[in-house]
């Protein structure tokens, strides 16, 4: 098939695509950079893709005889591993057959005629975020990525001489961080650079009306204002609020005399093990550690070092599953640790006692991007049943927030043994 002939099937008009009103202000946007802060099910996702589709023979006739190599670099970036691969599935499945050269799953790479290359990236570590310049970069959730990761990470690639640098982001607002500044350039006039857009849920005609009353009748007033409203607002905090507030110190070098307890959440699948330790005297982190090792024989080794380090510490940690006999392996190492079983109600507790401690700032914690990030993101869903849970949301981690909650938990089991202050415990209202 000719190279002419198959650059013309990635047309997004040849897919069967039918773009709602909103869609098709974003696809005749201009705008080097395009925003969508939209409501959940809005449908920012598939329109990213499909422009993504449709920018694609531009880019190739933009950028042929220019010794480029690719010829033409696009990066999908999501929050996530798992929110990687569901793009990374829609992705394959969108782009037409004939135009694919090659498919690299290790590598998360389409590689389509005349050399044009699509990514996959996740945001989790930003320090990673780093390579060629980019003709287009699509971010998704991009209110769950953190600052750094564009700032310093993203936003240089889309500065590379020869490249289209051009950018398309969408998210739900969560806060007020730095997708709520790049959307809000997009609504001053005089910005050329920046278009966003801001629309609810129910504007997507494909989603009916019933299931946005329903979301309406069963989820908190300000948790529905920002998942389906698309609200940017302050504090909306879901599950835990004044985060901010507790963000304060730097890491610490243990000290003799004090006293510790430390949190383990050990990684399972494609998570992360976290080790956070807090001070019990002045109730604040003072160590945190991040790590994914398949061979929990290293993890084992690592948990206990920083344990000794910090003088014998305290800990407690997830025994579910797998952590049960590491557990117990630890133990036999002679470390002073205990299991809690993340069960319904447990885990609730935990949680419970996290938020509790997170409003009335009974804990401090040092800027950890990832810490702040997993706990702006926990929120409420809805069960089948039609009660309340809180978890993180669908395709992200959770493992520095049940690491925090099992520091504050074993702060408050220490109280009266090593001088820990429990947070006041108060009935919260939802």
């Amino acid at each position: 098939m000719p190279v002419a002939t198959r650059v013309k099937e990635v047309e997004y008009s040849d897919q069967g695509y039918k773009p709602h009103p909103g869609q098709v202000l974003f696809h005749a946007a201009t705008a080097r950079f395009r925003v969508l802060a939209c409501g959940r099910r809005w449908g920012k996702d598939r329109a990213c893709l499909y422009e993504l589709l449709r920018l694609l023979p531009w880019l190739l006739t933009r950028n042929k005889g220019s010794a480029l190599v690719p010829t033409v670099l696009v990066w999908i970036v999501a929050p996530t591993y798992p929110l990687a691969e569901q793009i990374w599935g829609e992705l394959k499945t969108f782009m037409p057959y004939h135009f694919i050269d090659d498919v690299r799953e290790s590598d998360r790479c389409i590689k389509c005629v005349g050399g044009v290359e699509v990514w996959i990236r996740t945001a989790s570590e930003p320090e990673k975020l780093v390579g060629a310049g980019l003709d287009l970069l699509v971010i998704t959730e991009a209110a769950l990525i953190q600052e750094e990761a564009w700032t310093t990470g993203l936003r240089p690639m889309l500065s590379s001489p020869g490249r289209a640098g051009l950018a398309l982001i969408n998210s739900t607002p969560k806060g007020l961080n730095w997708f709520h500044e790049i959307y809000l350039r997009g609504q001053d006039i005089q910005d050329k650079e920046v278009w966003s857009l801001n629309s609810p849920t129910w504007e997507n005609p494909y989603i009916s009306e019933g299931e946005v009353k329903q979301a309406k009748a069963t989820l908190p007033e300000q948790v529905f204002r920002q998942e389906y409203g698309a609200e940017f607002m302050s504090d909306v905090g879901l599950v835990f609020r004044h985060v901010e507030g507790c963000v304060q110190g730097e890491m610490a070098e243990p000290v003799p005399g004090h006293n510790y307890i430390m949190g383990v959440d050990l990684a399972k699948h494609h998570d992360f093990t976290v080790v956070l330790v807090a001070d019990t005297g002045t109730r604040r982190v003072v160590h945190h550690d991040r790590f994914s090792q398949i061979d929990y024989v290293l993890q084992k080794e690592r948990i206990a070092q920083i344990a000794r380090r910090y003088n014998d510490a305290r800990g407690w940690m997830d025994s579910t599953g797998v952590g049960d006999p590491i557990l117990e392996d630890l133990q036999r190492m002679g470390l002073h640790i205990e299991g809690y079983h993340l069960g319904a109600v447990s885990k609730r507790q935990l949680v419970d006692g996290l938020a509790v401690s997170l409003e009335q700032e009974q804990i401090r914690f040092p800027k950890i991007p990832q810490l702040i990030s997993e706990l702006k993101a926990y929120q409420y869903e809805e069960t089948k049943a039609g009660n309340l849970r809180s978890s993180a949301p669908s395709g992200y981690w959770d493992d520095e927030v049940i690491a925090l909650g099992l520091v504050v938990y074993g702060l408050s089991q220490s109280h009266g043994i090593m001088g820990g202050k429990p947070p006041v415990l108060i009935r919260r209202q939802w």
